[in-house]
């Protein structure tokens, strides 16, 4: 799809829109994740054709701080308990609790500068839940490899380290996150955004955020400081 065939407008209000009428039948879990699954659709048909760089194994803006909704932590952490063995999902949970130490209140540049790297890459530098990343990093398409690992590469400079970058599938992803979180907040559900680290660890470690957020409850504030 061109970029001048392509309305934000109305996309964001039509995929809003269609969000709204998928939770009005419910709120469980599983109408959460039906809800995620088709946002995630909706944006990727409107740039699924176009190129990118990005590739398995290609970790280099994976220092960068993600943020998520809440429904998404949730789908996360069902995810990884479904599929890890409790050896490997305690080491998971002890990579996460780390993580959300060590990046606090930090900002990508210092994130970039120390290698923050995801904790859900596994050990070739592949994202080990790339069925369920996060539409932030969806959004996220590279159109030259080379320019994105030099200008992710921790050496301090003052020159400029551009990444030319797909800005149609940015705005679709990011269309698409704020008309979730509009469905939410129309239903009373929390809206908020969290980081992807500290969203996953609070579903896996605290079964009562699930029911507090299916049940139109506030998570506790003390998962923001």
């Amino acid at each position: 799809m061109g970029d001048g065939a392509w309305d934000v407008d109305r996309f964001s209000s039509g995929l809003t829109a269609g969000l709204v009428a998928a939770l009005a039948g419910g709120r469980d879990a599983l109408s959460l994740a039906r809800a995620l699954t088709g946002c995630a659709m909706a944006a990727e048909a409107v740039c699924s054709e176009r190129p990118m760089a990005c590739a398995a194994g290609c970790p280099h803006c994976c220092v960068l701080n993600v943020s998520i909704l809440l429904p998404e932590g949730m789908v996360i952490a069902d995810w990884v308990q479904e599929r890890l063995s409790p050896p490997a999902l305690g080491a998971l949970r002890e990579r996460l609790a780390a993580h959300c130490c060590w990046v606090r209140w930090m900002e990508d540049e210092e994130r970039i500068t120390k290698q923050t790297v995801c904790p859900m890459l596994d050990t070739a530098g592949r994202c080990s839940i790339h069925p369920v990343r996060p539409l932030v990093c969806r959004a996220v398409a590279s159109l030259d490899r080379t320019s994105c690992r030099e200008a992710f590469n921790p050496i301090i400079t003052d020159e400029v380290r551009l990444v030319p970058a797909d800005l149609l599938r940015q705005a679709a992803f990011d269309a698409a996150f704020m008309a979730l979180a509009q469905a939410l907040r129309h239903h009373g559900l929390d809206d908020r955004s969290i980081e992807l680290g500290a969203g996953v660890l609070a579903f896996l470690d605290g079964p009562e955020c699930r029911e507090r957020l299916l049940c139109g409850g506030r998570l506790p504030g003390a998962l923001w400081q």
